[in-house]
């Protein structure tokens, strides 16, 4: 049935790396978690309806501008000895294009938190959150501090996400109140440097004139974001996946290598039965208990 609900509600399949990790793998998470029916229904709605068309979203934009850049780059003819003008390549609607990345790119962290309360019991609501707090709220950061300590890889992996959201959530904001708390976007297409070499567009965020972010080249930045934000939206369920495996103990999370995904589903987590535990039950369950207890095929009213 899963397959049939994603062809309905997107268009890509799980052939596409977003769309297989971020419904299929997951769906197939939660079906191996304690969970309720409820709660991992309305858990499923949020990457299927929400989170995967976001993030297509974003790489669609990417994949856009880069094919623009890298055909603009190409035609790009180095003019002979002596040449009175020279054209400069530019990419079509790049602020705009910008402007839409950064839009579905804050919602996309936005709509990530509800998962992150539906799972841990939280209450963040803006996409700030992940990395400041808001009053009467810690940020995400902290939350995890206080509350992962028996997970301390967790906490050393939230603690990454100032580098990979934040910036795009700043920008966003910068796009939004120009001049305002978080500074200025500046945009800028092909151009020559002063050698005369031809430049790919980049951004950064300025405040206070002082650069706080960038630039840097804005295809390579999405690109890179595309892919942490998609691990993000599968390790934020992960994370809580292994502590809530429906049989504790017998159940483990495990990793695909990349060179081993079956391209027609490239999931990269999978929850199953640990290796060797039918055996270990198989066994256990040949010797006689202690004390009289009851043993393999006995009944008892």
């Amino acid at each position: 049935m899963l397959p049939f609900i994603v062809a309905q509600k997107l268009d890509q399949g799980v052939t596409n790396p977003i769309v297989a990790r971020l419904t299929l793998q997951n769906f197939e998470i939660l079906q191996n978690c304690a969970i309720s029916k409820e709660k991992a229904e309305k858990i499923q709605s949020l990457y299927l309806n929400d989170l995967t068309p976001k993030l297509l979203r974003c790489r669609q934009i990417l994949d856009k501008l880069r094919a623009e850049s890298e055909k603009r780059a190409a035609s790009h003819k180095t003019p002979g000895k002596g040449a009175v003008s020279v054209t400069l390549p530019q990419v079509m609607q790049l602020e705009e294009e910008c402007r839409s990345y950064l839009y579905e790119a804050k919602n996309f962290l936005r709509d990530l938190l509800q998962v992150f309360n539906l799972l841990f019991g939280t209450s963040f609501e803006e996409a700030s959150e992940w990395t400041m707090p808001k009053k009467p709220r810690p940020s995400v950061i902290a939350y995890a501090e206080a509350n992962f300590q028996a997970q301390p890889d967790h906490i050393r992996y939230l603690k990454q996400l100032p580098a990979c959201t934040a910036p795009f959530v700043w920008m966003r904001n910068a796009v939004e109140h120009p001049g305002g708390h978080s500074g200025t976007l500046v945009i800028r297409n092909f151009r020559f440097e002063p050698d005369g070499t031809l430049t790919a567009p980049d951004w950064r965020r300025d405040k206070d004139g002082t650069t706080e972010y960038g630039p840097i080249s804005i295809v390579e930045d999405m690109r890179i974001s595309v892919e942490n934000f998609l691990i993000l939206a599968e390790d934020v369920l992960v994370m809580w996946a292994v502590d809530h495996a429906a049989i504790p103990g017998l159940i483990e999370m495990s990793v695909i290598p990349e060179k081993a995904r079956n391209p027609a589903c490239p999931i990269k987590y999978k929850m199953s039965l640990r290796q060797g535990a039918l055996g270990g039950l198989a066994n256990q369950a040949s010797q006689p208990s202690a004390g009289g207890g009851v043993q393999a095929g006995d009944t008892r009213a």
